[in-house]
């Protein structure tokens, strides 16, 4: 017992909130075991999610007009010149330096409203009801019906949108061929517009570039006939400035002055050398002796004289020695050499006057070199000043004529290109009869149906499993609660295989109001079965929770209804009687009794009937079916129960019951609906909590704990009932034993045996011991 009763606590004070924080879960990290896991748990999530998004699209698909797409393949080549070298406008400089570029410029071209229009023009795609729709055609009397100029370009613009949106162009990598493609629901229409478009395209192309060189020949023949007038004007002033300056060969005229120039300059430099050298021997001869002058001394006849002068003088000097003055041939000589002497002194004079005399026509010659030089560098200058003024005039009338010449060579072969134009696309493969539609691609529908399905499962499997707020397994009770997990209560089977009815009979029993469920009694009806089995070891648990003082009164709570907290109380006070101790099993639930309905046993007498003195307690206890197992029903319904459960009259019966059996179970309400259980729980020497897997939630056992602690109640730990061991949640347990199964089966085959033997049904024999007892 655990004295004076504590003082409740209210459910919205501050210290419950703190003792509900203290059991917060902690984070725990996921392995990708864990998720795998999930996916098993919520297999059923993925597989119909997978299954209704697959059968609608097959529905979806098959109901789905079939589209047909023929496709046309053309090769775009690079812009180039014609056959005869003649640029052509149309192309860009940008398509000659970088062809994909020109190869993206026919793709926008084809896919362009103007081109569209043209083939819709030129197909009558307008006039033609399986493209413009029966509604767009109508006709009144075989006359299309007149429309106005906004109502045409409207259906015209819709018209063009609906081409386009069907239209696909796409270049093939790395090649220089293009797909045009179409899809209609007729496959007909489509490969007739495929080739239509690219037929078209050519003609538009040809059209285009035969247009352009016509232009260049149309500007070419303006061009040509004002080069014309300015090329014979140009040549006129040539002619005239021709007659006015008498100009004939200027070139060798103009060559024959200038050597005429170089020779006079040659020339004069010349006379002015010999001017110069003739004028220093006239100063010497005017200043010295002249006869010393080495030009003088050259002279032959003034050499023969002076060698005539040195031969008389040596025979004078010969003579003279030996003859003397009066000898004749001295006189002789003498009057020779005199004579020879003025001889020398003419020739001297004679050789002065030729040297002045040179000297002097050295001079003229020079000044008349001077002047003739003058002379003929003015006519050098006046033939250059014409022949600039002629060089001019001749060039810009040459210039006119080579302009002329190349544009009638362009104008030439402009006429000749227009001609022989032709267009740089060629048809590779044309557009045939689609045979298969292109939509709907069922198998691609379907496998992306499949790859939707399964990723719009997988985010609902996580997002319930992140959503689903209820504890499973041992781990997350462990966690949420702070408490120890004394027992796993696997979910009792219901058997429908043929030859199983005597069996299914134990594990179920028809209860009032609540329809066929599970067998409140499975422990005394199926000892050996994995549900009994658990049961023992809850009973080991509790137990052993204390060696040398186990718990004599034990309260059995749950923070819900319907966690199975009065099953988990039967089966205790079952599994303990069974150990042959005294056990009495009160039905604390006033509010909803029902251990008297799984007995089978009066209930209208009770516990209620005792705390109110209706009843003696002799009289409200019952035996049961269980040898030792005793049950005191919760009595009549009263109008407080919260009262008589807190009243002194139920602490001594605590204690009275605690001397006179082995073990006092209560089955008390949920804790979180009503206080009866919290008001019990401080009166007994422990609790236990019962927690349902996959039911129960985290909050709700938070919830429970704090309000449990609040009063200092003893609670013992928690028990998960109703586990599905066969769940991924429970793959760290091992699932569901086999071991367990097989003596579960070998116990209900011995149960058929003993029926048979007996010759009666389990039901009639249930039923007959519980009247007994009763």
């Amino acid at each position: 017992m655990r004295g004076e009763f504590a003082e409740p606590v209210r459910h919205d004070s501050p210290r419950l909130a703190s003792l509900q924080e203290m059991y917060t879960p902690p984070a725990r990290e996921h392995s990708i075991s864990d998720y795998w896991h999930i996916l098993l748990k919520r297999k059923w999530i993925v597989i119909v999610s997978v299954a209704i998004i697959l059968i609608t699209t097959a529905l979806i698909s098959l109901h789905t007009t079939p589209i047909y797409e023929a496709v046309t393949k053309i090769t775009i080549s690079p812009p180039t010149s014609n056959p005869l070298n003649f640029k052509d406008n149309n192309s860009s400089s940008a398509a000659l330096e970088d062809p994909q570029a020109g190869i993206n410029t026919q793709v926008k071209i084809l896919q362009s409203d103007t081109m569209s229009e043209l083939v819709i023009h030129r197909m009558n795609l307008d006039t033609r009801a399986d493209f413009a729709g029966r509604a767009q055609t109508q006709s009144n009397g075989g006359i299309a019906v007149s429309q106005s100029p906004a109502e045409e370009s409207y259906r015209l613009e819709s018209l063009i949108r609906k081409l386009q949106g069907n239209l696909t162009i796409q270049q093939i990598p790395d090649t220089t061929l293009v797909q045009v493609g179409y899809s209609d629901p007729s496959p007909a229409l489509a490969a007739e517009i495929a080739n239509g478009i690219t037929a078209a395209y050519i003609e538009q192309n040809v059209k285009s570039r035969y247009d352009s060189t016509m232009q260049a020949a149309d500007w070419l023949s303006k061009q040509l006939a004002d080069m014309q007038i300015k090329m014979q004007t140009a040549q006129a002033k040539l002619v005239q400035y021709q007659k006015e300056h008498a100009i004939v060969g200027t070139d060798d005229k103009q060559n024959l002055t200038t050597e005429k120039l170089d020779e006079l300059n040659r020339e004069l430099t010349s006379a002015q050398a010999d001017r110069i050298q003739k004028e220093s021997l006239y100063n010497v001869a005017k200043r010295g002796d002249p006869s010393t002058l080495s030009v003088i001394l050259q002279d032959p006849i003034l050499s023969a004289l002076r060698q005539r002068q040195s031969e008389l003088q040596t025979r004078y000097a010969q003579l003279d020695t030996w003859a003397g003055q009066s000898y004749p041939q001295m006189r002789e000589i003498t009057s020779q050499l005199d004579q020879l002497n003025k001889s020398i002194n003419e020739q001297v004079k004679n050789s002065v006057s030729r040297i002045h005399n040179d000297y002097q026509t050295a001079v003229n010659r020079e000044q008349m070199l001077q002047e003739a030089l003058g002379e003929q560098m003015g006519i050098a200058d006046q033939l250059n000043q014409n022949a600039i003024e002629y060089k001019v005039l001749k060039q810009e009338a040459d210039s006119n004529r080579q302009i002329y010449d190349g544009l009638l060579q362009q104008l030439k072969e402009a006429s000749l290109a227009a001609g022989l134009t032709s267009s740089n696309t060629r048809v590779v493969d044309r557009a045939r009869l689609p045979r298969y539609p292109t939509k709907p691609n069922i198998p691609r529908n379907l496998e992306f149906a499949l790859l939707v399905g399964l990723v719009v499962g997988i985010a609902l499997a996580f997002g319930l499993e992140a959503l689903d707020a209820t504890v499973r397994t041992p781990e997350q009770a462990e966690t949420t609660s702070g408490l120890p997990v004394l027992g796993v209560i696997p979910m009792q089977p219901v058997f429908d295989k043929a030859g199983t009815n005597a069996a299914r009979s134990r594990l179920l029993n028809k209860m009032p109001g609540t329809g066929t469920g599970p067998q409140p009694l499975i422990s005394y009806l199926e000892p050996r079965s994995e549900i009994a089995e658990a049961y023992r070891a809850l009973r080991t648990s509790i137990l052993l929770s204390s060696v040398s003082h186990p718990p004599r009164s034990i309260l059995v709570t749950s923070s819900v209804p319907e966690d199975g907290k009065t099953m988990t109380s039967i089966n205790i006070a079952i599994v303990m009687a069974q150990q042959e101790k005294r056990i009495l099993l009160v039905d604390a639930d006033m509010r909803r009794p029902s251990i008297h309905t799984a007995f089978k046993i009066k209930g209208h007498v009770g516990l209620s009937n005792v705390l109110t003195g209706g009843a003696k307690v002799r009289d409200a206890i019952q035996s049961t079916v269980q040898p030792n197992l005793f049950v005191l029903p919760a009595g009549l319904v009263p109008p407080h129960p919260s009262e008589l459960l807190s009243s002194s009259l139920m602490r001594d019966l605590l204690k009275t019951w605690c001397e006179e059996y082995d073990h006092v179970i209560i089955d008390s309400p949920p804790v979180i609906t009503v206080t009866d259980a919290v008001l019990l729980s401080v009166e007994t020497d422990a609790v236990l909590l019962i927690i349902r897997s996959g039911q129960t939630t985290a909050a709700h056992v938070r919830h429970t704990c704090g309000l449990l602690h609040s009063v200092n109640a003893d609670v013992l730990g928690v028990v998960v009932n109703a586990a599905d061991l066969g769940s991924p949640d429970y793959y760290h347990y091992g699932g569901k034993s086999g071991y367990y199964a097989g003596n579960k089966m070998k116990s209900q085959e011995m149960k058929l045996s003993e029926d048979r033997d007996l010759g009666q049904s389990p039901e009639s024999e249930h039923d007959e011991t519980l009247h007994t007892s009763s």
